[in-house]
């Protein structure tokens, strides 16, 4: 087992940083977890940290921090697992391991989302659907950007809709959320949608290897892979898109990103006249597939 140095005095919070930012270069850790795990140890914000780096550490969170600091080393388990709680769109989320943790890529969709559904049904009643939730940080988002839509939520896993549920609720945003697979939840509750997003399980089990063990072990199996070299679930979901979409309409999908062209392919064979753009992110990989369908 890794652990850090016991020093017999209690260190600053400069002290603390560096030795915990050596100790997670050591072990081929990032380094910014030290900061941010020091953070929700201390309770404070970076800014209030800058000012107190000659502040020495009380010996209790000292001795909690360098717990976590050393489970993260030896297990991986993730920074947001520890802490309990991801930032997503400047709103903070709870998450554990029954969700997925939220990425930056997931808000890049929802902004784009967002952007789609004001330029292409401005004035519009909406009905929205985020397929396969998690921790309902996009059907949140959405309900919170457009107050006045029905927004509905769905998941096969039952403890996800826990968090999502508790989450919707602490932020302040009423969705209905409804278990199940894929589109079937919209089916039961007899809704059509005129916009439909989802962040599938896209990565095929052939990948697995390669991943990070702070994914792989600690993120829910059943939202990371799919079969048919991870576009089981976008076929499922387009497949059924006729029988649900309530015409005009806007979709968005997060992918993985080699998946582009195939997604975009699926949606063009299901919706011949539609538009559909395949758009890249912040780091200019392919990551969203975007859908206006008019017919």
């Amino acid at each position: 087992m890794s652990k850090l140095e016991n020093n017999n005095q209690t260190p600053t919070i400069m002290e603390a940083l560096k030795e915990a930012a050596a100790f997670l270069q050591t072990h081929q850790r990032e380094e910014r977890v030290a900061e941010l795990l020091l953070l929700y140890h201390l309770g404070i914000k970076k800014t209030e940290l800058l000012m107190k780096l000659r502040e020495t550490v009380d010996p209790v969170l000292y001795a909690a921090f360098q717990k976590d600091l050393e489970e993260h080393v030896n297990t991986g388990i993730p920074l947001q697992h520890l802490t309990g709680e991801e930032e997503f769109l400047g709103r903070r989320y709870y998450v554990n391991r029954d969700v997925l943790i939220p990425r930056p890529e997931t808000e890049e969709l929802v902004l784009g989302m967002e952007k789609m559904i004001q330029e292409r049904l401005a004035g519009k009643q909406l009905a929205i659907a985020d397929i396969g939730t998690g921790s309902g940080i996009i059907a949140t988002s959405l309900k919170l950007a457009f107050p006045a839509a029905h927004v509905i939520a769905t998941d096969i896993s039952e403890r996800a809709l826990l968090v999502a549920k508790s989450n919707s609720k602490t932020l302040g945003a009423s969705i209905t959320l409804k278990q199940g697979t894929y589109l079937v939840p919209i089916h039961q509750l007899d809704q059509k949608v005129n916009v439909l997003v989802s962040n599938p399980p896209y990565i095929d089990e052939a990948d697995k290897a390669q991943m990070a063990d702070t994914v792989k072990d600690f993120d829910p199996t059943i939202a990371l892979f799919a079969d048919d070299n991870g576009l089981a679930a976008y076929k499922e979901i387009i497949h059924g898109l006729p029988d649900v979409l309530n015409l005009p309409a806007v979709v968005g999908f997060e992918i993985g990103w080699q998946q582009g062209e195939a997604v975009q392919t699926l949606l063009q064979d299901k919706f011949p006249a539609a538009e559909v753009e395949v758009r890249k992110d912040i780091n200019g990989k392919d990551r969203m597939v975007f859908a206006w369908i008019e017919q």
